[in-house]
Order: C-alpha cells, then structure tokens, then sequence
C-alpha cells in the first residue's frame, strides 16, 4: 500500500506537468479554435533558457522569470507571423498541420544548435528535501510541480473568466464572425491565446527539468502527452485537461513501477485510444469540431 501511494505522488507530479502542457493547447483551443503542434517546444525552450540562467550564476526564479519572458516573446511571434496569415488566407487544413508541424521541427532544431542536444537537468530550489510516505521518500520537488501547476491553472481560470481579454477570447472560440461584429479585434486575440499558451508551456518546462533530463528531442513526447491530457479531458476544458493530465501521470507511474518502461510509455495512447472509443468528448467535454492549426 505504501508503494502504491509513492507511485501515485510521483505519478501528479508528473501528471501535472501534461495537465500543464495540455492546459497550454486547450487555452490556445478556448481562444482561437485552433490546435498547436508545437507545444512541446515551448516547454523545451522554457527549459533549456532556464538551464542555461541558472548555468551563469543566477537563481531559480530568476530563470524561471527569464524563460516565461523568452517563451511568451516566442508565442508572440508565432501568433503574428503564423498563424494569423494563414487564418486569413483560410489555407487547406493539411497545409496548416504540414506547416505547424515544420514550426516544431524548426523550433526543435534551433534549440539544437543554440543549447546543444545533450540532455540537461535543472538544480531543483527543493534539492536535498524529501516527503516521507511510510519507509519511502519522495523528492519534493514533485510537491512544486502540484503547487505549480495549481497556481497556473488558477491564473489562467481567472484571467478566462474575469477579464476583458479573456471574455474576448472566449467570444472568439464561440464565434469569429459574431466575436468581429461585437467589436473584438480578433487578430489581436489569436496573439494573445498562442502567447498565453506559450508561457504555460514555459513554466511547465521550467517545473519538470528538476524531474527529467532535457533536451531538444524531449518536444515530441511533451507534446503528445499534452495532446492527450486535452483530448482526454475535453479539447476545450481547461479543467479536463487537468484531470487528464493527472490520469496519464498516475497510470504511467503505476505501470513503470508494477510493470516495466516499455509499457509506462504506452500507457498515454491506450488511456487516449479508450477515452475516445467510450467517450468520444472527453470525459469533461462534448464532441465538436477542430480546426487545427
């Protein structure tokens, strides 16, 4: 039972990661419609600059701070010179996920060559503490992680809900041509979703480099698992991309620690395959189209 336990801590502090990461394409979804590839290259850039701070002498949150900054600034040319052309020129939705995933590919190959491809590790600010669940000790730094993700989520439920910005964008993921006609300058929000995704994509890197390694290639599984937290959850619920997130982590927790690794990392399809046979909406969503982009 004890070993249970510990492989359930360890799993939401790693499920919290992919709810973050998934959090990111759902708040990109919410405000615009559209889907994004390239998540996992923004955790992975939030990583490595945050490495690579703490690298030259500076501390935790000053990384952090400087990879928000850096990943946000990223977001935002990707929201003004990628996806707003290609949503007005209404190209082939093929071409739109040929062209999305060739952004990944090049994000992944400039953080190739700016930070190198071997894989880094942040210095966790809770290095050297433990949480003790019977004989076993848990880092705690996967505590961070749940605190974390918590407060990000929080930041962004509350921005959603109860700001100008975030009711436009909401009116935007509604309906473009209602959204227009009411006012809502909807160009200007698609910057603001891909930038408000870009920086949740960063803190989320930010939190899991003290847990796992880091490097370039490390954006395609980020990015898969975060795609199936969203789906699991309901593509266009923020919550349910929480609750899939932390699905995934406990599952593939339980499954390396009873079973093997190979089938810790078939854990997030099957769970994804079996959520869309039985529940095609998500577990909090409802079934709708997607444009992706």
């Amino acid at each position: 039972m004890t070993q249970a336990a510990y492989f359930v801590v360890i799993g939401l502090g790693v499920g919290s990661v992919y709810a973050l990461s998934g959090l990111g394409i759902v708040t990109l979804f919410a405000g615009s419609g559209l889907a994004n590839f390239a998540q996992g290259d923004f955790m992975v850039l939030g990583a490595l600059v945050a490495v690579n701070v703490v690298g030259a002498g500076f501390g935790y949150l000053p990384a952090l701070a400087t990879a928000v900054v850096v990943v946000a600034a990223a977001g935002l040319v990707l929201g003004g010179l990628f996806t707003l052309p290609m949503r007005h020129r209404r190209v082939d939705v093929d071409v739109v996920i040929i062209g999305t995933l060739g952004v990944a590919t090049t994000m992944t190959t400039l953080s190739g060559i700016w930070f190198g491809r071997q894989p880094q590790r942040l210095d966790s600010p809770l290095a050297g503490a433990f949480i003790p669940i019977g004989d076993l000790q848990v880092p705690a730094h996967y505590a961070l992680l749940l605190a974390g993700a918590a407060l990000v989520f929080g930041a962004v439920h509350w921005f959603h809900r109860h700001t100008d910005v975030g009711l436009q964008l909401r009116a935007v993921a509604s309906s473009v041509p209602a959204a227009r006609d009411a006012g809502v300058r909807v160009g200007r929000m698609l910057v603001v979703a891909w930038t408000i995704a870009a920086l949740v994509g960063g803190v989320a890197g930010v939190l899991v480099a003290s847990v796992v390694p880091i490097a370039p290639e490390a954006a395609l599984p980020l990015g898969v698992n975060g795609f199936a937290a969203a789906i699991i959850g309901g593509l266009a619920s923020p919550a349910g991309a929480v609750v899939g997130g932390l699905l995934i982590g406990v599952a593939e927790a339980l499954a390396g620690g009873y079973l093997n690794d190979t089938l810790r990392q078939a854990v997030a399809p099957v769970v994804l395959l079996a959520v869309l046979i039985l529940r095609p909406g998500g577990l909090l969503g409802r079934t709708r189209t997607v444009r992706v982009a």
